[in-house]
């Protein structure tokens, strides 16, 4: 049973994404409270199955010179009790896009909160070189994913950075070494060959659709898609499959941890030396 979307789950989610000084963004938040919503159990049921099994083992006792009452009682009530332990251990899975509202309402019910580590909307990405080191740069397909690599830079100890967004009005010059990060859409992943097409040199630690193309993801489903370019030097043919369906989904569905884990991944791929990024822990 989905819980309903409040204010008190909202600032729920918020604490579990700020956990250990992470900064997140309102996408974040809203992917975060869809999630929390969605996939927790309820344990009615179950504490009531464990009810009934315990209450049948009582009257299976107070009949127990009747022996085939007692057994019958006792029996049923332990396969209840049983049963209401394993309902309580299981875990529901996510299958699609099991969103508990939309992003647009969601915005306009809790927009206005201010919660600790949220980056606010419209934040406009800067990060200071923190050495003399050339800075490495890190694009990425929308401002809020830059926002949030931006505003975690330093606790995730990424050394100098620079933090852009890849969009028509960035041109990068040739040769310029990049970690872009995307989303697993038909853009995202065009993006790739977009800038390598300009002579960048990308190295993609953004999401394709291998990474997420799971039972527990949350995956928007629309109508089938067309891609902006030819994208099979890049993606294998069940990927592609997987894009023409209409299917994407947002890197603002990983928590900032694991984000910036991806982003500390591509850092160390990059130049293996380089000491300002933590080998990931995911």
């Amino acid at each position: 049973m989905a819980l309903p979307v409040n204010t008190l789950l909202v600032e729920d989610s918020g604490a579990g994404l700020a956990a250990g000084g992470w900064r997140y963004t309102q996408r974040q938040l809203y992917y975060a409270t869809c999630a929390r919503a969605e996939t927790t159990p309820s344990d009615t049921a179950a504490n009531g199955e464990i009810g009934l099994g315990v209450l049948m083992i009582l009257v299976g006792l107070i009949l127990i010179g009747i022996k085939v009452l007692f057994a019958l009682f006792v029996t049923l009530g332990v396969a209840l009790i049983l049963a209401g332990i394993l309902g309580r251990m299981r875990k529901p899975k996510l299958t699609g896009r099991l969103l508990a509202l939309s992003f647009d309402e969601f915005r306009s019910r809790f927009g206005a909160l201010e919660l600790e580590g949220l980056i606010p909307p419209g934040t406009t990405p800067a990060v200071e070189a923190a050495t003399n080191a050339a800075p490495i740069t890190i694009a990425t397909d929308s401002p809020e994913t830059a926002a949030m690599v931006a505003g975690n830079a330093e606790r995730a100890e990424l050394g100098a950075v620079e933090v852009v967004v890849a969009s028509d009005a960035w041109k990068p010059p040739p040769a310029t070494r990049v970690i872009l990060l995307h989303d697993a859409s038909p853009r995202g992943c065009a993006l790739v060959q977009d800038l390598r097409d300009q002579g960048v040199d990308v190295l993609d630690g953004g999401l394709r659709p291998r990474d997420v193309d799971g039972p527990s993801q949350q995956v928007i489903e629309g109508a089938p898609a067309r891609l902006p370019r030819d994208l099979s030097a890049l993606l294998e043919r069940p990927e592609l499959d997987w894009l023409l369906s209409g299917r994407r989904v947002e890197l603002a569905t990983l928590p900032p941890e694991v984000a910036m884990d991806r982003v500390r991944a591509a850092i160390s791929r990059l130049d293996p030396l380089h000491d300002g990024a933590r080998q990931p822990a995911r």
